[in-house]
């Protein structure tokens, strides 16, 4: 496997089955946020959902928006572009949210939400159209898919951020 293919299978897809034996294709989300393109490997979306109550937690960060109520577990919501400091629209202005699977799985949350505004596209994405980025952040992994900008989210790391908050 060679080093572009490696951007998507370090986004917690490394051990997913999204990637065939043939080839490095790694099947992936597109989705359009507010102000950025972002790609989640589809090995770590657990379900596409529309957007039900979100219940503010007193004393969160801005960037937690809140818990919500799937298959009956209390799943927390980041509003990832505050995450990315970028300027966010409100929780309730999201018309559906992503429930990812958390990597680590450290007992408090096994799945995180990302609201997202747009409905996800399904992709196979090979490495002919990927190109590394020169931004780098804690938060994403920056990528050009067909030249164009997007993001990859870090799981573990929007894992440990919530953690810290559920936890203190």
């Amino acid at each position: 496997m060679n080093q572009k293919s490696n951007i998507i299978h370090g986004i917690e897809a490394k051990t997913s089955r999204s990637v065939t034996d043939q080839d490095d294709r790694v099947r992936c989300l597109t989705l359009n946020f507010f102000s950025y393109k972002m790609l989640i490997p589809n090995a770590c979306v657990a379900e596409v959902i529309e957007l039900s109550n979100i219940e503010p937690m007193l004393g969160a960060p801005e960037w937690f928006g809140g818990m919500m109520k799937w298959r009956e577990q209390d799943v927390p919501v980041i509003v990832f572009e505050k995450v990315m400091n970028i300027e966010a629209s409100k929780p309730r202005k999201y018309r559906r949210v992503l429930i990812l699977n958390t990597p680590n799985n450290k007992g408090c949350c096994p799945f995180i939400a990302l609201g997202c505004q747009s409905i996800p596209s399904l992709n196979i994405i090979d490495e002919s159209r990927l190109a590394i980025a020169n931004k780098k952040s804690e938060q994403a992994t920056h990528i050009k898919l067909d030249g164009e900008n997007y993001i990859i989210p870090k799981i573990s790391f929007l894992e440990n951020k919530v953690s810290e908050v559920m936890q203190g």
